[in-house]
This record gives C-alpha cells, sequence and structure tokens, in this order.
C-alpha cells in the first residue's frame, strides 16, 4: 500500500521503517513539529516517581544537564513505545500503564502511597487528564513542559501531489491534533475533498474525532491505543 504518514520526527522515522519492512510505500506528512521549550530547572524535593505521557517528552529529555538526577527515579509511561524510548535514555526503572492517561494514573496509584509526589513530563498541549485522578488518590502531580508540538500549516509538495492524485491507499493519524492539523492543511490547499475520501486510520476514538467532523467517509479507529493496533488495520484495508 502506499500510505500518508501524518507523524512528527523522530518518531516518523520508526513507523516508515515498519512499513517499509512489511512491504509498505510512505509519503511522509509531518503534521506536527517538535519544538523543545527552553531548560527550566526542576525541583525534585519530595518527587519519587516520573509520568510520562507521550514519548516525545522522553525524547525531548535528550540532553538535559539534570538528566542522571531524572534517571535515578522510576519512571512511569503511558505505553509501550514510551517506555522504551525512556530505557532507551538510560532509564532503569521503567513500568509500562500499556493504555491511556487513565491506565497511567492507575498504575500510579497502585505502586505508590498517598503523598508520594510525581513529576509529569509532558508537552504543552496534553490529551488526557492525569491530575485530577491522582488527586483523587492522594497524589500530588507537578509538571514541567518540555516541548510544543506546532501545526503544520500545509500539507508537503509530495504528499499534497499524491493526494490530488488519489494515488494513496490510506493515512496513518496518531493524534487529536495531527488529525485537526491534517485537516486544516487539506482545506487550505483544496484538497478537503481528495481528503474525505482517503481512508484514514486513527489510534482512538478521540483521534477519529476531527477527522469524521471534517466528513472523511472512512476512519477506522484502533482497537488499542498504540501503533500496533494501528496497524493492525491495514489488514482490514486489504480484505475486499
Amino acid at each position: 500500500m502506499r500510505l500518508l504518514l501524518t507523524r512528527p520526527e523522530p518518531q516518523a522515522e520508526d513507523t516508515a521503517r515498519r512499513l517499509a519492512a512489511a512491504g509498505h510505500e510512505v509519503v511522509h506528512a509531518p503534521m506536527l513539529a517538535l519544538v523543545a521549550e527552553p531548560f527550566a530547572p526542576v525541583d525534585l524535593d519530595g518527587v519519587v516517581a516520573l509520568a510520562a505521557t507521550s514519548r516525545s517528552a522522553v525524547d525531548a529529555m535528550a540532553g538535559r544537564p539534570d538528566l542522571d538526577a531524572l534517571r535515578r527515579l522510576p519512571l512511569y509511561a503511558v505505553g509501550d513505545a514510551t517506555a522504551a524510548a525512556a530505557r532507551r535514555l538510560g532509564f532503569a526503572r521503567v513500568v509500562s500503564a500499556a493504555g491511556a492517561a487513565a491506565d497511567l494514573a492507575a498504575a500510579l496509584a497502585a505502586a505508590l502511597p498517598p503523598g508520594a509526589g510525581i513529576l509529569h513530563l509532558a508537552g504543552r498541549d496534553r490529551a488526557g487528564d492525569l491530575a485530577t485522578p491522582l488527586a483523587a488518590r492522594g497524589l500530588p502531580l507537578a509538571v514541567v513542559t518540555l516541548y510544543r508540538a506546532e501545526p503544520a500549516a500545509v500539507l508537503p509538495a509530495a504528499a499534497a501531489a499524491a493526494l490530488a492524485a488519489a494515488d494513496l491507499d490510506a493515512g496513518l493519524v496518531y493524534s487529536a491534533r495531527t488529525a485537526a492539523a491534517l485537516v486544516a492543511a487539506a482545506d487550505r490547499g483544496g484538497l478537503a475533498e481528495a481528503l474525505a475520501g482517503l481512508p484514514l486510520l486513527a489510534l482512538s476514538s478521540a483521534v477519529a474525532a476531527p477527522l469524521t467532523a471534517a466528513g472523511v467517509r472512512r476512519v477506522l479507529v484502533a482497537a488499542t491505543p498504540d501503533e500496533d493496533a494501528l496497524l493492525a488495520l491495514l489488514d482490514r484495508l486489504a480484505t475486499p
């Protein structure tokens, strides 16, 4: 299949390799650019664990002068990809909640006593509420903003040409902000109807919402919010 990949770099590189190994052709259209926020020291007094709700937040820690101190703490990750990124960065104690923010909150509440401080490694715009369920369990949450995601104004030329020519079999969409940016960019480029006719695979129902609202006629939602489940949807597309 010829697939539109909307993930930002560097995550898109890993996905593109997986897709190429499975025999697919990738057309890159990163709809978000990840921009690191300026370094700001964090207060680790009373913090007993880290929480990461995205791989991007983990990647953004690379090069921080306080990384060694952060690596001494256990890191609880929202999913397996985020956990794998933390291990690559040198974290020795990593737990994957293998789900969404609610699953991560449950994992933290099960592991930590009331009053234990948690530092949330996050982006500026966050999906899912981690603070409320933790507060209900007596777990205070502090947030350090490590990056922001800036939406692309237009589709890359190759992606726009492929979409206009109906030379794509499907598109992969990983976040609600990516979905909104894709819809807006297609509209600006006069490609709204072309996008509406392209089957799109969404990581979750929240990701699918902006696509269906924009009139995309076929949106498939992954059974669980992880890349394995998302890519499994390609088999459904291949079945007549």
